[in-house]
């Protein structure tokens, strides 16, 4: 049986907004990765600073207040349990058969998801 109007401009544009669900997970995955990997560096950094502080007597403060709040939120450690929990990916998309509501006209135009 031929989908309605109705039913095809559904799948259309859920189609879209699944893409696009898609592209902001990757990117969201990437930019974790970046974060995570910037947290590190800033404890790699501290710990040199500290060295240094011992072996000439200073007391050059270890981290900035930026990296500091991240430390003390648990960011990095919270990142990467989200991260880790969320590999098996995006739930199935399954397309349901709706019913031909309106006689199977389609909806006006979207700008939003057309």
């Amino acid at each position: 049986m031929a989908l309605t109007g109705y039913q095809l401009q559904y799948k259309r544009r859920m189609k879209k907004a699944l893409a696009l669900r898609a592209k902001a997970d990757r990117q969201a995955r990437f930019l974790v990765a970046r974060l995570v990997s910037v947290l590190a560096q800033g404890e790699l950094a501290a710990t040199r600073i500290d060295r240094i502080n011992t072996l000439y007597g200073t007391a050059m403060s270890l981290r900035t207040d930026l990296v500091n709040g991240y430390r003390l939120a648990g960011t990095s450690g919270a990142l990467g349990q989200v991260a880790a929990a969320s590999l098996g990916g995006a739930p199935a998309a399954v397309f349901v058969n709706l019913t031909a509501n309106s006689a199977g006209a389609i909806l006006p135009p979207d700008v939003d998801l057309d």
